[in-house]
């Protein structure tokens, strides 16, 4: 039932309403009924689909992630267990930026590659449950994920990526200390953007001999927004302007650690009191367009010795904005936010089966045939709504693992005078504070 519903969902020719709609394409040989009791009863191994996911990743664009979470609003759910209060920068309210809507909090990763398109191809999924950590759940995504690269490398030592290190990029809601100080010692890179306002510690100088006391761990203080603090960069770079792009000035500090601020540290998981808080070491990156519509960004970088290339690292984390346009299609086309499940674990078999329906529309990019409208440009690659329009035409070729519905009959139906029971209602949990 859930290859079926995958199929229906990519041969539909539009937005889905709601979940019975599936039952109408001819590729769903079951009823209506059953689409939700896949849901509910269906078993997906989400260990062994995240391996299957992150084997179909283009490993010649150079193994560019984007970590982010984004939302399953269920406001008007009280009998929906674990909703917590999540922040939705897509609803303007009041003027403001964003609202607080209740529901389901859900983290993806996601390959972005280094081409400027709007394909992502997600890798990961997994829901931030209630007393959950934003961050320790990307520490267990990206662990898992780099078990998967490691098992598809050539056994020389090399990989169809050119034996780069994979790059992680995650935005300013993600702890750089956290991230960094977990997976030392890994073969990735992270890259997290860091506050306009943020202070950066350079290392201490070397201890002049004879002195007692504890040893300094903080040097010089570098803060973001003051210029009077910054030292000469180690590193420089200047990208000439391109046709339609401005041009861009890109700086790098190496060996600087993020001052971690108390508040921050105490939610740190195996953070103890009246003990050093962690020291995480890497570089800071300032990019700069000449163009004042962009304003200049900071980045703190991550990883093993020797990897760090700052071509590579600024384009990749520009790339990051990727994953945007995969939660837009994915909630517009794919109706991923679109079932009123009452449960969040039947919305994690739902995500997982939109995870599915987009990266076979990954692979299927060279079979479609280019069903343009009259107002779209005629050159280009193709855009995923492009593909999902002629996956209908491809389907009967490529045949489906599901088997046969067997007949039945319909059930007797609720004895009479049998009521039912009243859905526990739950409250709404506050999450945990990010880092």
């Amino acid at each position: 039932m859930l290859f079926e519903m995958v199929d229906a969902l990519l041969c539909h020719p539009g937005r889905l309403e709601s979940l019975p709609y599936l039952s109408l394409e001819p590729v769903l040989r079951r009823g209506h009924g059953s689409v939700y009791a896949a849901l509910d009863r269906g078993r997906i191994d989400a260990a062994v689909l995240a391996g299957v996911l992150a084997g179909v990743v283009d490993r010649s664009s150079g193994l560019v992630f984007a970590l982010d979470c984004s939302q399953w609003p269920r406001p008007d759910a009280p009998t929906s267990p674990d909703r917590t209060l999540n922040y939705d920068a897509g609803k303007d309210v009041g003027g403001g930026s964003g609202v607080v809507t209740p529901g389901w909090w859900f983290q993806w990763l996601a390959a972005t590659g280094t081409s400027g398109s709007s394909w992502a191809s997600p890798v990961a999924v997994a829901r931030i449950a209630v007393g959950e950590n934003h961050n320790v759940v990307a520490v267990g995504q990206i662990e898992a994920l780099l078990k998967q690269v490691a098992a598809d490398r050539d056994p020389d030592g090399g990989d169809d990526g050119g034996g780069l290190v994979p790059i992680v990029c995650a935005d300013g809601d993600y702890s750089p200390v956290y991230l960094g100080g977990r997976l030392t010692g890994e073969r990735v890179q992270i890259v997290v953007r860091l506050r306009k306002d943020a202070v950066v510690m350079a290392d201490p100088p070397p201890r002049e001999p004879g002195t007692i006391g504890r040893p300094r761990v903080h040097g010089p203080k570098m803060k973001l927004s003051d210029r009077r603090s910054w030292r000469d960069p180690d590193e420089y770079l200047a990208v000439p302007a391109e046709p339609g792009r401005a041009a861009v000035s890109v700086s790098v500090w190496h060996g600087m650690h993020p001052r971690a601020s108390e508040s921050a540290a105490l939610r740190e998981p195996g953070y103890r009191p009246g003990y050093s808080r962690p020291v995480t070491r890497g570089s800071v990156v300032w990019v700069c367009s000449a163009d004042p519509a962009y304003p200049p960004m900071w980045l703190f970088w991550t990883g093993p010795e020797g990897s760090f290339d700052l071509d590579r690292v600024w384009r990749a984390y520009l790339r990051r904005y990727g994953i945007e346009h995969l939660f837009r299609f994915l909630k517009q086309y794919l109706a991923w936010t679109r079932p009123r499940v009452r449960g969040p674990e039947q919305a994690e078999r739902w995500s997982w089966l939109v995870a599915v329906a987009y990266v076979h529309l990954v692979l299927a990019r060279g079979l479609i045939a280019d069903q343009r409208l009259s107002w779209e440009r005629r050159r280009g690659p193709l855009s995923p709504l492009r593909v999902k329009r002629g996956f209908r035409g491809l389907h009967p070729r490529l045949g489906s693992p599901a088997k046969p519905r067997k007949p039945s009959r319909p059930g007797p139906g609720r004895p009479t005078g049998r009521t039912s029971i009243p859905a526990t209602r739950h409250r709404i949990v506050r999450p945990v504070t990010k880092t």
